[in-house]
Parts: C-alpha cells; sequence; structure tokens
C-alpha cells in the first residue's frame, strides 16, 4: 500500500480566495450596474427635481416709488421699551397714527409648470447707525413704535435676522411680486440707516439669496428734506466750519455702508437723498 500523499493547505486556501474573489468581482459588477440604473431611473423621476418653489427667478428688487402708510402703533417715552408684539404688520386705518414708509417690492418669476409657494421671507440686518445732526443735537424726545413687518432694534450689538411665515403663491409660467416693510422699531428725531439682505424661504426652511441693499427710514426723496435734518432751521450763523467737518464724516460713513453691500445693492431712494445733503454740506 503506497504512504498516503501530504496535503498542501496553502495552495488549496490560494484556489479558496480566488474563487471567492472572482464572485466578489461579479457581484460588484452586478451591483455597480443596478446601482447606476437606479440613479438612471431615479434622476429621470419627478421626484428628483427640485421643488418649484426652489426654482423661482428673482426677475427685480426694489423700494416702490410711493410711500404707503405705516401705523404707529403707540408712543414710547425716552428709555421705555415697545409692548407691543413686532409682528404681523397692521394696515394704518384712517384717523389712526401713521407714517410714510418706502416697501421693498421683490418681483419673482416661476418657469415651472407647478404653483410654486414660498413659506416665509428672512430679513437679515447687517449694520444700522444713526445718521448724525450736524447744526444741533437732536433726539432724546417721544420715539414711535411703528408697525413694519420687519423691526429691527435701532441699536444693533450685530447682525439681526428674522424671518416671517409667508404664503405667497405664484402660478406656472407667471410672475408676480411681493412686498417687505422694514425699519426699526423706535423712530424718533435721529434718521436710521441699514445695510440689509432680503431671502426667500421654500418648504424645509431652505433659504435663497434674493438681494442686499441700503436703506432709511424717511419715504422722502427730497434732499432740501435731508438737508433741513442734517442742519435744521433756524441755522445760527458761525460753526460752519463744523458742520461741513460732520457732513464730511457722516457722508464717508454712508459710503462704506453702501460699499459693504456691494455694487448691485438695492438703494432706498431716501438714503441717496441724505448722502447728497451730507455731500452738499460738506463742501459749501
Amino acid at each position: 500500500m503506497p504512504p498516503p500523499q501530504p496535503r498542501r493547505p496553502a495552495e488549496r486556501r490560494k484556489v479558496s480566495w480566488e474563487a471567492v474573489a472572482g464572485v466578489t468581482a461579479v457581484v460588484g459588477l452586478v451591483a455597480t450596474i443596478v446601482f447606476s440604473v437606479l440613479q438612471l431611473t431615479t434622476a429621470d423621476s419627478p421626484e428628483a427635481a427640485a421643488p418649484p418653489d426652489e426654482r423661482l427667478e428673482l426677475v427685480e428688487a426694489e423700494f416702490t416709488g410711493e410711500s404707503t402708510a405705516v401705523r404707529v402703533l403707540e408712543e414710547v417715552p425716552p428709555g421705555a421699551q415697545p409692548r407691543v408684539s413686532p409682528y404681523p404688520e397692521a394696515s394704518a386705518d384712517a384717523g389712526t397714527a401713521s407714517v410714510p414708509a418706502l416697501r421693498l417690492l421683490v418681483t419673482l418669476r416661476n418657469p415651472t409648470e407647478e404653483t410654486a409657494v414660498l413659506t416665509g421671507v428672512k430679513l437679515v440686518v447687517h449694520e444700522a447707525l444713526q445718521a448724525p445732526v450736524c447744526g444741533r443735537p437732536s433726539g432724546g424726545g417721544i420715539a414711535a413704535s411703528v408697525n413694519y413687518s420687519f423691526r429691527f432694534p435701532a441699536k444693533l450689538p450685530g447682525p439681526w435676522s428674522q424671518t416671517n411665515p409667508q404664503n405667497f403663491a405664484v402660478a406656472p409660467r407667471d410672475v408676480d411680486a411681493l412686498s417687505v416693510s422694514m425699519g426699526p422699531e423706535l423712530t424718533a428725531d435721529v434718521l436710521t440707516v441699514w445695510r440689509f439682505s432680503v431671502h426667500g424661504v421654500s418648504k424645509g426652511g431652505r433659504e435663497v439669496h434674493w438681494a442686499d441693499g441700503v436703506a432709511t427710514e424717511l419715504a422722502t426723496t427730497d434732499e432740501d428734506a435731508y438737508t433741513d435734518y442734517v442742519w435744521p432751521k433756524p441755522r445760527n450763523q458761525g460753526g460752519e466750519e463744523e458742520i461741513r467737518a460732520c457732513a464730511a464724516d457722516a457722508e464717508q460713513r454712508l459710503r462704506r455702508l453702501a460699499e459693504a453691500a456691494g455694487p448691485d445693492a438695492v438703494t432706498h431712494p431716501g438714503f441717496t437723498a441724505l448722502l447728497g445733503a451730507y455731500r452738499t454740506l460738506a463742501v459749501r
């Protein structure tokens, strides 16, 4: 009887691993093909496309040329805080105290075949400053609490943001516009100017940036009215050098604010008129 032959475990292990590797490669190839088909199917399905509210196109963002009345909620004594809710905005009723305001008009296009619905509008106020009165000190009197749709603190320690709920529908292949009013929660003898950004919010809280801009709270675009604000009447003779220096400094501060908003910023026409008033007084 011949002696038994020695076993070769290493070679058998080699064959076994080669077989496993071959099977794994085949399975991997099949999985890759199946996954690719699933990707193509998913990409072609309607569920894969972005919702229509995320495909709304910004046509234009601008401040309206005509002012609307915004209701004064209460008069606030020096040092006091407003006692009313900042939202929602209430229209000015006949006979109630109100102030004129220019609204930001945002025009949107829906290029899809489905109705697009916005669920919110977000405003970010990056910085705010008080426009100085150069002729004599001002401020400290009774302030008005105004019911803008976005009311931010007049003195900001840092950027401020708020998202308001919005149910705004744009029909398929249509264009529509919504308006936004904004301003400091208190308005008094000293004007507030601010730099802002506005965003649209769609289902699920997704945001799209619409525009950056600069604004002031007065609705008038008459430069003479702002000149009277910067240098109130009656104007005492003398001290004009101080007024020129004050106006030149304020002009530079406003220009830096506008530059920070960017070259495509939406500019409140009152901001432009106030800037012109400072420039005129700085060189007189």
